[in-house]
């Protein structure tokens, strides 16, 4: 069912009626008006001023730009850089700059994509360009994060790429490796490819960091044709074995359609949930809750999205539990964005809020304070709208 939700456009105002779970408010305010098909965005304090400032990615465009809040002013990291396509930020050396890993040469057939993997340092001022090192190149490279692995206290970078070397559209039968590095002491010399799951099959399309048990690591998850896979990790430096189990298998069809295009994992006061989209760049907004036996169990909230993207989740009314946020690429009239708030704790209940119909074609998504008022804002980035925003939360 579409929301009834009004929808102040002239005054950039998305309004609603506020009780104990219900929607805030959100004032829009625009980045970036134009570019072209805007794919991943990226919220970082890149100038070590306290401030969040804001990245936006696009493969139709040759440079990384990064955009300083809050003026906005617009700067460039690197240029000359064609299909790019996802990034990660982490402060290795601590500074308080971070490094930016990128990935460039991408296609969605894997002939073609080269699968750089980059990483971008400053060079003494941040508004400069910064020194590009190379890190590995590994076929349709398309998904990059920093997570705590090994539990000592610094991060590995991982790479998840989309579909293996030998896999062909519709179906892309082949399995996809998901990788990682340890951060080498010379950031110039080899970084070593390390295996996490070459089992994965067909499309790989989002790995994300969770914190999912207490022994001092971090966990991944995986959304892609499979469903959603847990990838545990055990052990010590190069001896760090993975146990990877599949959570959900999502939409249950045929590839194209099959598994789950996102994940994120958010709280409902003391419970955990998973959020995704399905199936891949599909239609619909799914919840999973476990059960006592620890199953989890697949609810679909939403199942009108056209294009279906990225998940985010927060939450924006201050209510204890968090709210979901799901971008929808469809160009034209049904270009939008959705949040989605708890109505429970069991998950059971959400309410719908378009978030700027037709100005949106969310392909990707951030949740941050951006004006360090003390609630969570989101960011989103348009491919068909060619935009960036970022919607400043007003409460209730």
């Amino acid at each position: 069912m579409r929301s009834l939700l009004p929808l102040l456009i002239g005054g950039g105002l998305l309004c609603a009626t506020a009780h104990s779970s219900g929607p805030v408010q959100f004032r829009t305010h625009v980045i970036e008006a134009n570019v072209p098909g805007g794919y991943a965005v990226m919220v970082t304090d890149m100038n070590k001023d306290g401030r969040p400032d804001i990245l936006g990615l696009t493969s139709r465009v040759k440079e990384l730009p990064w955009y300083e809040n809050p003026t906005w002013d617009r700067h460039v990291l690197v240029q000359d850089v064609s299909g790019l396509v996802n990034m990660a930020a982490h402060d290795i050396d601590g500074d308080g700059i971070p490094e930016i890993s990128i990935e460039n040469e991408f296609s969605m057939v894997a002939a073609k994509s080269r699968g750089l993997v980059w990483l971008l340092r400053h060079q003494g001022d941040p508004r400069e360009p910064w020194k590009s090192i190379l890190v590995d190149e590994l076929t349709t490279s398309h998904h990059v994060a920093w997570a705590d692995v090994d539990g000592d206290g610094t991060k590995e970078l991982v790479n998840a790429p989309l579909i293996g070397a030998d896999a062909l559209a519709p179906k892309y039968e082949d399995n996809v490796p998901l990788v990682y590095y340890h951060v080498p002491k010379d950031l110039e010399g080899k970084w070593e490819r390390l295996l996490i799951d070459d089992q994965l099959s067909g499309v790989l399309h989002r790995v994300r960091v969770v914190q999912w048990d207490d022994d001092g690591r971090e966990e991944l998850l995986t959304a892609g044709f499979d469903g959603i896979t847990l990838h545990d990790p055990a052990g010590e430096g190069d001896s760090v074995a993975w146990k990877n189990t599949r959570l959900s298998r999502g939409h249950k069809e045929e590839p194209r359609t099959a598994g789950a295009s996102d994940v994120a994992v958010g709280s409902l006061g003391d419970r955990r949930f998973i959020t995704s989209v399905e199936p891949w760049h599909g239609n619909e907004v799914v919840v999973y809750t476990q059960d006592p036996s620890g199953d989890w169990q697949r609810r679909i909230i939403y199942e009108e999205l056209i294009e279906g993207h990225e998940v985010c989740v927060g939450d924006f009314n201050g209510d204890g539990r968090d709210d979901i946020v799901a971008g929808d690429r469809a160009r034209g009239e049904i270009a939008g964005s959705h949040v989605f708030y708890a109505q429970d704790d069991a998950g059971a209940a959400w309410q719908h809020q378009d978030l700027d119909h037709l100005g949106m074609s969310a392909s990707g998504c951030a949740v941050a304070d951006i004006n360090g008022d003390g609630r969570l804002d989101i960011v989103q980035i348009g491919g068909a709208t060619k935009n960036i925003k970022w919607y400043e939360n007003l409460g209730r």
